[in-house]
């Protein structure tokens, strides 16, 4: 196999940087890393004695005091930071979550909060690993 080629990205949506101040929450509550029209990833610290499940709706909270809620979604990655410092009260995790049945009003808001709340689109670089 080529290198790069085993390296697929499988997303169906390009995804954008999230600027400071935009946030995720579930059963966790973080700050959004990146997002497409069809999920976003987070990071949150995971404290010792919080419940491990994750809820099936969400709300983004924008820069502009612009709230996405009661988002149908599904989680597809939870995660352990490898640069992150563990302690023995909290770890620095990464939760990968996807949007699911969306009405066309949900649909219309997330572009929205994507074209208000990212600065950029994502470049990936399969070579660099």
């Amino acid at each position: 196999m080529e290198k790069g080629k085993e390296n697929t990205d499988r997303r169906r949506h390009r995804r954008f940087h999230a600027v400071s101040g935009v946030f995720a929450v579930n059963a966790k509550f973080g700050q959004i890393v990146d997002i497409s029209r069809s999920g976003l990833s987070f990071r949150y610290v995971e404290k010792k004695g919080w419940p491990k499940e994750l809820f099936e709706r969400g709300v983004l909270f924008g820069d502009d005091d612009f709230c996405l809620d009661n988002m149908h979604i599904k989680t597809v990655s939870d995660c352990v930071l490898a640069d992150s410092i563990t302690t023995t009260q909290a770890t620095i995790r990464r939760c990968g979550i996807e949007f699911c049945d969306l009405s066309s009003q949900q649909k219309s808001d997330l572009e929205y909060f994507i074209w208000a709340n990212t600065a950029g689109e994502m470049e990936i670089d399969f070579e660099a690993n």
